[in-house]
């Protein structure tokens, strides 16, 4: 990595923005707080529950759970545009700039799911890749390419499951299906009990060699979800969403109305459809909403309402300006929930259960901590330390990390 090269900085580092989207940190920073209550949730709920603490849990299920992911998601599209179109400004190498990008993304990824349960990274730069093909395609083309991503698996088990029926006979596709998914209970219970006795290393090692096995397989490279929010991130910043929300506050409440009925529908309305009539495949996607009626939609309403409170009252930025601080080192501050949070939750670490309660004190504690050390590492720095990794890595030069005395912070892409 050339750290003496003589090139002009403007065209060796990070092209400076004209000055950041708050909004955005804020949304990330958001986005992470939901994670940790969703983690917590997941990992080590299942503790005595004290008497009417329920409905903590049950609110994390409907109003937290997978629509912090969604909001992740939706953002990493959003970023991708903001630099992509501030290099091509420049006349810088798109393709080669970004290919790197994703690629060191890819590393982190694949070394957090080996030492942790946690998988987003890795998915992330695989499908930004495709993102990247995709860049130059008109809206309406995107728009359908998103619905297909979301869909991608159910067409892939309608298909599965329609050729079985022709082959096999209704019958016989329903009962080789329900041997296929005893077949993968039994295979999860067999890996939960299984790794439940093993020590670190051994998980470690397990989990390496099902990431290497899984690379060439159709389930790994099917789309999902995620590339579908890509995609909409990516036109949010085609269409100057973020840039003036007031000017598309139709456009913006009308998402918000669409991910609060989408989700309504796929919780109280999708589970009343029958589905007897179908193979088990076919009735699980459709109960799923074929992946287009997903709950994790109900992020657009969440950042809708954000965006349009920070863009009616820009005062209120600065009451969020701490969530912002966690917002703006997203990727350290990912990395460190998820480190931790593994530890106190796995058997090879502290193995904890606690209550729906203590989720909510966890959450707080370890929230408030991120906020006290980013705001600690920004007043030093530039960037955080993973993101300044991934940035000197990405421009193939390191880059100024330091805040010297009497210099105003740098501002870093969206």
């Amino acid at each position: 990595m050339d750290s003496t090269s003589t090139q002009p900085a403007a065209a060796a580092g990070p092209v400076a923005p004209r000055g950041r989207i708050a909004t955005l940190d804020i949304l990330r920073g958001f986005s992470l707080l939901g994670m940790i209550l969703a983690h917590f949730y997941k990992t080590m709920g299942g503790g005595a529950a004290a008497g009417g603490a329920g409905w903590i849990e049950w609110g994390i299920t409907m109003g937290v759970a997978e629509k912090d992911r969604a909001v992740f998601a939706f953002l990493f599209g959003v970023s991708f545009a903001v630099m992509l179109h501030r290099l091509e400004a420049r006349n810088l190498p798109v393709v080669a700039i970004f290919l790197r990008r994703l690629f060191m993304l890819y590393l982190l990824g694949f070394a957090l799911e080996s030492l942790t349960r946690f998988s987003i990274l890795r998915e992330y730069a695989l499908w930004g890749v495709p993102l990247l093909l995709l860049r130059k395609y008109n809206t309406r083309t995107l728009l359908v390419l998103a619905l297909l991503s979301a869909a991608a698996f159910s067409i892939r088990d309608l298909v599965d499951s329609g050729h079985a029926v022709v082959t096999l006979g209704h019958e016989g596709a329903v009962a080789a299906e329900r041997e296929q998914l005893q077949q993968w209970e039994e295979a999860r219970r067999w890996e939960r009990e299984t790794m439940a006795g093993a020590g670190y290393a051994e998980v470690v090692a397990w989990r390496f060699d099902r990431i290497v096995r899984e690379i060439p397989t159709l389930y790994h490279l099917t789309p999902t979800i995620n590339l579908a929010l890509f995609i909409l991130g990516l036109l949010a910043v085609r269409h100057g969403i973020f840039e003036a929300p007031l000017r598309h506050r139709r456009l913006i409440l009308g998402f918000m109305a669409m991910g609060l009925l989408i989700w309504v529908a796929d919780w109280w309305l999708l589970p009343l459809l029958p589905a007897d009539f179908a193979t088990p495949r076919i009735a699980l996607r459709l109960h799923g909403g074929l992946g287009v009626v997903d709950e994790q939609l109900l992020a657009f309403t969440y950042i809708g309402a954000v965006t349009l409170l920070l863009a009616n009252r820009p005062d209120r930025q600065s009451w969020l300006a701490a969530i912002g601080w966690v917002g703006r080192m997203a990727l350290t501050n990912y990395i460190l929930q998820a480190a931790l949070i593994d530890y106190a939750s796995s058997p090879y670490g502290l193995g904890l259960k606690i209550r729906p309660v203590e989720e909510l004190l966890a959450t707080a504690i370890l929230f408030g901590l991120q906020i006290l050390l980013s705001r600690l590492w920004l007043s030093r720095f530039r960037y955080g330390p993973v993101e300044w990794l991934w940035r000197s890595f990405t421009y193939w030069r390191w880059q100024p990390l330091r805040i010297a005395p009497g210099q105003a912070r740098m501002p870093q892409e969206a």
